[in-house]
């Protein structure tokens, strides 16, 4: 929740604040990040440099002016450029001031757009204080080591640096960098001459895994350092327009801005639409370091991704810009970065320590890139809203002006599996005037529990009286890693919520001698003139973090006073539920008490309404309004979804300023499966679900035990944990019973009651009335199917299956129903050697079963006629006859028998009806034994014919 009073000016903190830490050359290339010697001064809000250049505007002429109308135009102008007039942007310099010539280039008809050639300097400078940490620490609050896990490159999404320029000759940029660009001195190249460029675009592009330095967030990328900002870190917005043109124009995809300023400038943002909708590039922008609400520019354009900065914790930093344009937070503090060699003190490594958003966007362009390569086709509002959407909530729920969406999740954007959010404020307890805790002039104590909170505070007074009201905050120190520091900020009304004074410390005073600031406690502090009665005091943090330790209030008679009551009115006496509660219901209807009686006809759905605090979406409600009791009450029409952050929003009621209250519904332990099934196959289960409707989904667990138990969430063996809707379960054994188990978990690590199912194991056997067969005989399979404890089950679907011997498919013969005993059976003739098997394919109830394989061997018949069955010595006989099946082509064998064996004498080849006959001439008289053998093949078993006798006279 945030309210400042209309007419009051937001005060700046410290702007950007960068530590540029340098590395102790040692004999080791991996040595300790240690303080270098180099101690900049400590700036302020204030810049040195101009906002604007004095003797130039800049100017888009219209699609329609000819190149000649547009030279004309510079003659009335009586202005020139060094820009060819066929570009789309130029820069015009005249005899004039750059306001004076502002005016005549607008009202030019040739012109589209025209703007002072702002100045815009880099989101962080130097601090004076040098600490490094690890960079795995900021690396593990976005989860880019997972993230690394699933892409390490950019692959051919070439990312433009508009900054200072790079040391191209790093060591650790080698290999990573593409031709760049000067627009600052266009014969010169991208030379950094101020050290900025090349730290942020190593927090993109450095080589990883290379064992020296550190590594870019895009672990494998191609960077191209287009030089837009001076030696002193600032530059117009001409030379950016012109650099960011050159980018784009030179196979850029996604572009870092590190800079910015609070001058909206119409060209800029023109530029910068024409490179994110006319060329599909992504522009990532530093949210500033401003630390205040201050709109920024261009971080809040629209067609941009605006950055803030956190510790490696997931706080917001103190000098994060904050508003409702930042789109992501990520660490913007002591990231090691790369430093140019030439602006590196001699005995220290080329390696700097970055703080400010300036370094916490480059951490999201290099995610950007990765996202881009992975998915080549998306747009930049998919790109976007891929980061937003698996963003990790931090700070006041949902959507929120310190950290946008939240925390960027490298790894989760990659198409990781997402993860918990970071913790947000609970409920004070005297978040609106109504709770304010009573104090008396002995004071109290307080915390800034969430960024934006606002903490109330009530002093009873018998009588008018004139009160010093002051708000101490606890050390302001950034130098010992303390970047969520409190500029106290205090708000005194009367009973009537009437503001009665305000003040503001937002940051340390500035030593005159050493210009460094002087580093301790803040206090703001207002005199008033308060009313018999109540008096309300608002106390927040003025750069809008949170921060553990407390502050205190102290309130004592006398003093000046003030000059009574001012206009400005705070718009509430209450509001319900409480701001950053999270015990709201699902039924909870809003409530919000004006301090005083408003005009009825402005109290509506469309001035008082609930938000959905992730999607922005308006929640149908009814609004209705109490005039006895000054309430608006608004109901939805539906009831809130669970576990959802709102917002509370108010919004021209009467003469109210807005006000806008965060709270969430109760995070209730999830619903079981509203459906849960599991079904048997063979040696497998197939087990499917329906989640229940929940907005902070982890996981489905799936579980299983060996049994008739259940397992439990610590028990069984894990089958399966994701967000689907099914598993098959394999690698399962025969006539076995299984018991799985499900449960539903969200992102709070809550489980939902067990869902089970279980799946009888069950045998199988067969059996045939005959092995071996000939060919035209029939025989009858008989099988069984029974649970394993022998219960049976008719009518089940039995599928009997077959195949030739030679044959590997099996082939389904018929689908067969077991019997009240379980039993089946069918009659079959097979024409050749065949193998058997009958399943069961399971069911709701029962595992699936398979018999083993059953083998019947099937011979062929053989037909055989001796003609004449006696013959006189020296003449011949006939001995022929059939093969059924026929078999062309295939030897069959005479056979002779002698001395108690039967000898192969001769052999013929099948004919295509299977006939075959062999010429018989004994050698001497007597009587003799012939047959015909057929040798097993693939098809069928070995067969004789009947033996046939020949008498020799």
């Amino acid at each position: 929740m945030s309210f400042r009073p209309a007419h009051l000016l937001s005060l700046g903190i410290p702007a950007a604040l960068i530590a540029a830490g340098l590395v102790t050359l040692t004999g080791s290339a991996s040595s300790a990040a240690e303080p270098g010697p180099y101690t900049p001064p400590f700036k302020s809000g204030k810049t040195t440099a101009p906002k604007y250049d004095p003797n130039s505007v800049v100017v888009k002429f219209k699609p329609s002016a000819s190149k000649v109308a547009r030279q004309s135009a510079l003659s009335r102008f009586k202005g020139k450029t060094d820009d060819s007039v066929s570009a789309k942007t130029v820069k015009v310099t005249g005899d004039l001031p750059a306001t004076e010539l502002l005016k005549k280039v607008k009202a030019d008809p040739t012109v589209e757009l025209a703007s002072l050639n702002y100045t815009r300097h880099t989101s962080s400078i130097p601090n004076d204080e040098f600490y490094g940490e690890d960079q795995s620490i900021f690396a593990s609050t976005i989860r880019l080591p997972q993230a690394w896990d699933l892409s390490k490159s950019s692959g051919n999404q070439i990312v433009a640096v508009l900054d200072t320029g790079v040391d191209a000759g790093h060591p650790d940029l080698a290999g990573h960098l593409v031709t760049g660009y000067n627009a600052v001195s266009p014969t010169r190249g991208p030379i950094d001459d101020q050290g900025h460029g090349t730290m942020t675009l190593g927090l993109i592009a450095a080589s990883a895994n290379n064992a020296i330095g550190m590594a870019g967030s895009a672990w494998s990328a191609k960077a191209m350092p287009v030089k837009v900002l001076n030696s002193e870190g600032w530059g117009y917005d001409a030379d950016i327009i012109e650099g960011l043109d050159w980018a784009v124009a030179h196979g850029a995809r996604v572009v870092n801005m590190s800079l910015g300023s609070s001058e909206h400038d119409p060209l800029l943002q023109d530029a910068i639409r024409r490179a994110v909708v006319d060329n599909g590039v992504v522009v990532v922008v530093a949210a500033g370091n401003d630390g205040s609400s201050i709109t920024q520019y261009p971080a809040s354009y629209p067609e941009v991704i605006a950055v803030a900065a956190t510790d490696e914790r997931g706080k917001l930093a103190d000098f994060s810009s904050f508003g409702n344009w930042v789109d992501v937070a990520a660490p913007g503090i002591s990231l090691l970065s790369t430093g140019p060699r030439q602006l590196t003190k001699p005995g220290y490594l080329p390696y700097w320590y970055c703080t400010g958003t300036s370094c916490s966007a480059p951490l999201v362009t290099g995610l950007a890139a990765m996202i881009r390569n992975k998915w080549p086709a998306f747009t930049p509002a998919q790109v976007a809203q891929r980061l937003k959407v698996l963003a990790r909530d931090a700070g006041p729920r949902g959507f929120d002006q310190y950290y946008g969406a939240g925390i960027v999740d490298a790894y989760a954007a990659l198409g990781g599996k997402t993860t918990t959010d970071f913790a947000g404020g609970a409920a004070d307890g005297n978040d609106q005037p109504s709770r304010a805790t009573k104090i008396s002039t002995a004071g109290t104590s307080g915390l800034i529990n969430t960024e934006g909170d606002v903490d109330w505070y009530s002093i009873d007074s018998a009588a008018a009286r004139n009160l010093h009201v002051s708000v101490t905050g606890p050390s302001f120190d950034e130098r010992n890693g303390n970047w969520a520091n409190i500029g106290p900020e205090v708000s005194v009304y009367d009973a009537g919520l009437k503001l009665l004074g305000h003040a503001v410390n937002a940051f340390p005073e500035i030593d005159p001698v050493t210009e460094q600031p002087i580093w301790g406690p803040l206090t703001a502090a207002a005199d008033v003139s308060a009313f018999a009665g109540p008096t309300y005091i608002a106390v927040r943090n003025n750069n809008g973090s949170y921060d553990s330790r407390q502050y205190t209030v102290s309130v004592t008679e006398g003093g000046p006073g003030g000059t009574g009551s001012i206009l400005d009115t705070y718009p509430a006496m209450d509001l319900t539920p409480a701001t950053n509660s999270s015990t709201a219901t699902s039924a909870t209807t809003p409530t919000v008490t004006f301090p005083s009686a408003v005009n009825e006809g402005t109290v509506n759905d469309q001035t008082v309404r609930i938000v959905h605090g992730k999607t922005g979406a308006v929640v149908p409600a009814t609004v209705s309004y109490n005039a006895a009791t000054f309430t608006a009450t608004v109901t939805p029409d539906a009831p809130l979804a669970e576990a959802t952050p709102y917002k509370l929003e108010i919004q021209g009621v009467g003469d109210l300023a807005s006000l806008q209250s965060v709270f969430s519904t109760v995070d209730l332990a999830p619903a079981k499966l509203t459906t849960f099934t599991a079904s048997g196959a063979y040696l497998a289960a197939n087990v499917a679900w329906t989640i229940p409707a929940i907005p902070d989904l982890d996981q489905v667990i799936i579980r299983k035990n060996v049994g008739g138990k259940a397992p439990a969430l610590n028990t069984g063996t894990l089958v399966y944990s994701g967000t689907g809707s099914s598993v098959k379960v394999t690698g399962l054994a025969a006539a076995t019973t299984y018991t799985f188990a499900g449960w539903v978990k969200d992102k709070g690590g809550k489980v939902s009651p067990i869902s089970a199912e279980a799946v009888s194991g069950v045998k199988s056997g067969i059996a045939t009335t005959a092995t071996a067969i000939n060919y035209g005989g029939t025989i009858t399979l008989k099988g069984s199917v029974l649970r394993i404890d022998n219960k049976a089950f008719a009518d089940l679907p039995v599928q009997l299956y077959g195949r030739a011997k030679n044959v590997s498919a099996l082939k389904l013969i018929a689908t067969l129903k077991t019997s009240s005993t379980g039993a089946v059976s069918y009659a079959l003739k097979p024409s050749t050697s065949s193998v058997y098997t009958m399943v069961f394919v399971g069911n709701a109830d029962l595992m699936g079963t398979r018999t083993a394989d059953l083998n019947v061997a099937v011979a062929p018949t053989i037909s055989s006629v001796l003609s004449p069955t006696a013959i006189k010595l020296g003449k011949t006989t006939r001995l022929s006859g059939y093969v059924a099946p026929a078999h062309s082509g295939k030897l069959v064998y005479l056979q002779f028998y002698s001395a108690k064996t039967w000898k192969n004498i001769a052999s013929v080849k099948l004919s295509a009806t299977g006939a075959y006959a062999f010429g018989i001439k004994p050698a001497a008289r007597g009587s003799f034994a012939y047959r015909v053998l057929f040798t097993a093949d693939a098809d069928h078993a070995q067969a004789l014919s009947p033996q046939r006798i020949v008498k020799v006279s």
